[in-house]
């Protein structure tokens, strides 16, 4: 095996290191009136385009009727009413089977007073509702917004892309900001209605940015001075704007508590910014290692081949999902 494809599978591992971190399901469950429930129930497909077989279990004396299903590319969606003839509060849900898998749900109850997100996982496969439970716990969004963006491989890429294009510490660190600024407005935006964007739009507009930057990294390469190489901190501001929305997305799934929105919202960020900081740390590691111990001509040709390979994700991804709206 040569030198170059060593370091070009060694460098797609430090980039993909979460790609085989599983998106997790996420159950919300909603009181409405008279002991009956609203259920949302999405659960992610498996690249073989199985549903993982996970379930919730409620209680005995709970009837499901008025069940819906939807299924997209990526995820299966249910929905349903759940009928009981007492109050969930004080009663234990399980997802049946998640113990034999690395699956894990994001769990939201809201039913009067009583609102909160927790995580169910093959360690703590069940939950008893308390009403005595923290209506708002800002670690539960900070760790939302750092799930959210490790297992957003299409924001990593363009994050890597960045970080592959600037040589200079301060113009990253100018640049980064920029893109984090932007995508935070965006974001907040988004969440509170002042402007949406179809979801399917949003992520062609994502995977068109990625090619771009891959686009813009080769010409820099070839000595051509592109818009994002001049003003790399001004692309990454445009485009941190159209990635906002994407990072708003899962947020438009989840019903944040009124009385914490401001919060839920800003610490969802925070946790953004820290597993966006976290990739950032792990690729420059990752480089500074590969530099030390790697001849410098055989480390510029695989800095290509990656970017080539970024570029090709990239456009695979455009292609697709272009192709699911035409």
């Amino acid at each position: 095996m040569s030198v170059i494809r060593q370091f070009l599978l060694l460098a797609l591992s430090c980039v993909s290191l979460w790609g085989h971190t599983q998106k997790p399901a996420y159950l919300e469950i909603k009181s409405k009136q008279n002991n009956t429930y609203k259920i949302k129930w999405k659960v992610p497909l498996m690249s073989t385009d199985e549903k993982i077989s996970i379930s919730p279990v409620f209680p005995s004396n709970c009837k499901e009727n008025n069940t819906s299903y939807y299924r997209d590319n990526r995820t299966v969606f249910t929905s349903a009413l759940l009928h009981c003839k007492h109050t969930l509060l004080n009663k234990t849900i399980t997802i049946k089977n998640i113990e034999n898998t690395t699956q894990r749900v994001i769990f939201h109850f809201s039913q009067d007073n009583t609102s909160f997100f927790t995580e169910l996982n093959p360690i703590q496969p069940n939950i008893t509702i308390k009403e005595s439970h923290t209506s708002y716990n800002t670690l539960d969004y900070i760790s939302l917004g750092i799930e959210h963006i490790l297992i957003g491989y299409d924001h990593l890429l363009f994050v890597l892309g960045l970080l592959l294009l600037i040589q200079k510490f301060k113009i990253l660190i100018q640049t980064i900001t920029a893109f984090t600024i932007a995508h935070s407005i965006t974001l907040g935006a988004s969440v509170i209605g002042v402007v949406t964007l179809s979801k399917v739009f949003i992520e062609i507009l994502i995977a068109f940015s990625i090619v771009i930057l891959a686009v813009e990294v080769l010409y820099a390469h070839q000595g051509k001075v592109g818009i994002s190489s001049k003003y790399p901190w001004a692309v990454a501001l445009f485009f941190g704007l159209v990635h906002g929305f994407g990072f708003a997305n899962v947020l438009a799934e989840l019903t944040l508590p009124k009385e914490y929105f401001i919060q839920s919202l800003l610490f969802f960020n925070i946790g953004i910014e820290i597993g966006q900081l976290f990739f950032i740390s792990i690729v420059v590691s990752c480089y500074i290692l590969l530099k030390y111990f790697m001849n410098p001509k055989h480390l510029i040709k695989s800095k290509i081949l990656l970017v080539y390979t970024i570029g090709g994700i990239a456009s695979y991804w455009f292609i697709e999902r272009l192709a699911g709206v035409i």
